[in-house]
């Protein structure tokens, strides 16, 4: 897939889904990206920020190896050294990590850079520094995220359905309100604890599906 083709991707499919073991009730990652894949999910950010940069590196390079099987598109989180490292599809960045235009000079033109954004005034930021989509939240309270900010206001919430890119929105997402949100008009909902935190992860990637209709 072109890089055209993955950042249409986030803004049509709704199930991206963003993995860490503290959250998977004791399965490994490797294990976590199988389930995934076999269950459809074509979006799969890889977020570890407690390991080594050889486990990250190890763990990444299979998991993106195996998404390339799958003919899904797999996302590094932070760095973008590994995200080059394992031929990730695309970098993920918070406000506090490297700015867009240092990230696409280290990682290049082919690889597409997601930035996390809060504010209105950290959207237009982000498109002014050339990035390719948004995530946007959090939407809700969120557990999965210490550090999440605050939920984003209405006003916010209108400027984001209209944004001139891809919008991944996240934070407190999952079955209960992930159908509100569609209504709404958003397409892309960024979920850890709903998906992987689950016993039955294909169940729970089916009733999110079910729920975006």
């Amino acid at each position: 897939m072109t890089k055209e083709e993955h950042v249409r991707r986030l803004a049509e499919d709704p199930v991206y889904v963003i993995m860490g073991e503290e959250f998977s009730l004791g399965r490994k990652n490797r294990e976590v990206a199988k389930e995934l894949l076999d269950a459809g999910v074509k979006i799969i950010q890889y977020r570890e920020k407690h390991k080594t940069w050889r486990e990250k590196y190890g763990e990444a390079k299979e998991i993106a190896a195996m998404c390339e099987e799958y003919g899904a598109t797999f996302i590094m989180n932070d760095s973008a050294d590994i995200a080059v490292a394992c031929g990730a599809d695309g970098i993920h960045v918070g406000q506090d990590d490297a700015p867009v235009p240092l990230v696409r000079a280290l990682a290049g033109e082919d690889i597409f850079i997601g930035l996390s954004t809060n504010t209105i005034a950290e959207m237009k930021g982000a498109l002014a520094d050339g990035a390719d989509y948004v995530g946007f939240g959090p939407m809700y309270p969120s557990a999965s995220k210490a550090d999440a900010g605050k939920v984003v206001s209405p006003e916010e919430k209108a400027f984001a359905l209209h944004f001139a890119l891809p919008v991944v929105t996240i934070g407190g997402i999952g079955r209960d309100n992930i159908g509100e949100l569609y209504k709404e008009g958003f397409r892309s909902f960024a979920m850890i604890s709903a998906v992987v935190s689950q016993p039955d992860i294909a169940a729970a990637v089916a009733e999110l599906r079910c729920a975006c209709r």
